[in-house]
């Protein structure tokens, strides 16, 4: 996994995790998706506020 990220959720090879790469450790992190196995991933929210408001009530 790319450092530094806290990751908050996953299975061994896919995780979702607080990504502070581009902001730096005292900025507010984005959310990110990591595929281990093939080494993707996709940004899922700017920040955890944004990420928190995207998230729906399971149908």
């Amino acid at each position: 996994m790319p450092s530094p990220i806290l990751l908050l959720s996953g299975d061994g090879h896919t995780w979702i995790g607080l990504d502070y790469r581009v902001r730096g450790r005292q900025c507010e992190p984005s959310v990110t998706w990591f595929d281990a196995d093939d080494e993707s991933e996709l940004a899922l929210a700017a920040d955890f506020e944004s990420f928190l408001d995207g998230l729906t009530p399971r149908q």
